[in-house]
Parts: C-alpha cells; structure tokens; sequence
C-alpha cells in the first residue's frame, strides 16, 4: 500500500511540476506583452506627413514626433533630391537642408518640422522636370530610444492630389470677408477726415 500511496505522490508532484512550469510560461509571456504594451505607449513615433493649407496650393512636408518621449539621434534621409518651389539652386534643394544632413540629438515629443514643398501646379505641371520636383520620394527616419534604435521608410505619395479640391476652411472666408468690410469701411473714414479738411 505504501508503494502504492508514493507512486501517487509521485504523479501528482509531476502533476504540480508541469503545471506550475506552464503557468510560469504563461507568466513570462503576459510580462513580455505588458512591457511590449508599456514601450508602445511610451516610445517616440517620429511621423512624415504632407498636407495642403486651406486656400492654398502649396505642398507642405510635416516631420513631426507624435510620441510621449523624445526621439534620440534622429537621422533623416531623403532617397532623391527636392527641389523647392522647382527652383533648380544647391540652396532650395530639401536634401541640403541641416534636418536632412545632420542628426537632431534629440526631438522632443510634440516638435514639428515644416517644410514647403511647392504649388501642385509645379509639381503636376505638363512642363514639371521630375526630377527636380518628384511627386513621389521617400523619407527614412532612424532613432533611437532606451537601448533600441528604430528605422522606418516614409513614403511621400502626391499623385493622389492631382485634380483634388483644395481644402476649404470657412473660418478663412470669413476672416476675408470681415478684412475687406475693414478695409472699406477704412476707407470711407479717411475720405470723412478729408472731407472735413476742406
């Protein structure tokens, strides 16, 4: 009976052994996965966007860090040149400019970089050199944060604008609209002050 009553033990021991060793598993991989989740939420998202202003035909690069901490190193990298405005100058030429030669120590979270572009009529326009104003390019943004360094390919696709409204903001209408009642008004007053000179 005693053989018997160990052998059990025995079993059950194993038992204990091979679920404690799963549950341990499991434990590991939830950890992992919460840390995975914790680095997301806090890691800098360096995001390479453009946009059109409202009103307004010209292309705007927005390099932004949308993250909660700063990106370390940063490295941006144009894969061709971009000539500003189609102007062809060594000075107007995107790839020349210091964020696109020299690596920003540190972009804090919420900073912004802005650069023009140029007018779509530029950059679609049946005379357009594309190789001075492409209407697709790519940017790479390689960072750093903690003890991890990140590389991500930014692709800049114009084409999906070509023959596209312009945004319309009818806060800028209205602003136009009041600036010339101004203006008007303006003018009748200083042809009142005339008036009175005489």
């Amino acid at each position: 009976m005693i053989e018997f009553l160990t052998a059990l033990l025995v079993i059950i021991t194993a038992f204990y052994a091979w679920a404690t060793f799963h549950i341990l598993k499991a434990n590991k991989a939830v950890v992992n996965l919460m840390a995975e989740q914790s680095e997301a939420l806090t890691r800098p998202y360096v995001t390479v966007g453009t946009f059109l202003m409202p009103d307004s035909p010209i292309f705007t690069l927005r390099i932004t860090n949308t993250g909660k901490t700063p990106a370390l190193n940063l490295k941006l990298t144009l894969d061709r040149d971009f000539q500003k405005y189609g102007r062809n100058s060594e000075e107007d030429n995107l790839s020349s400019f210091v964020a696109f030669n020299e690596k920003i120590d540190s972009f804090p979270p919420g900073s912004e970089l802005y650069f023009d572009l140029a007018q779509s009529f530029v950059i679609f326009g049946k005379d357009t050199d594309k190789a001075t104003t492409p209407s697709v390019f790519s940017i790479v943004a390689e960072y750093g944060f903690g003890n991890k360094t990140v590389t991500e390919k930014n692709i800049i696709d114009l084409r999906p604008y070509y023959m596209s409204n312009l945004p319309d903001n009818p806060y800028v209408d209205q602003l136009k609209k009041l600036r010339e009642s101004i203006d008007k008004a303006g003018d009748r007053i200083q042809k009142g002050v005339e008036n009175l000179k005489k």
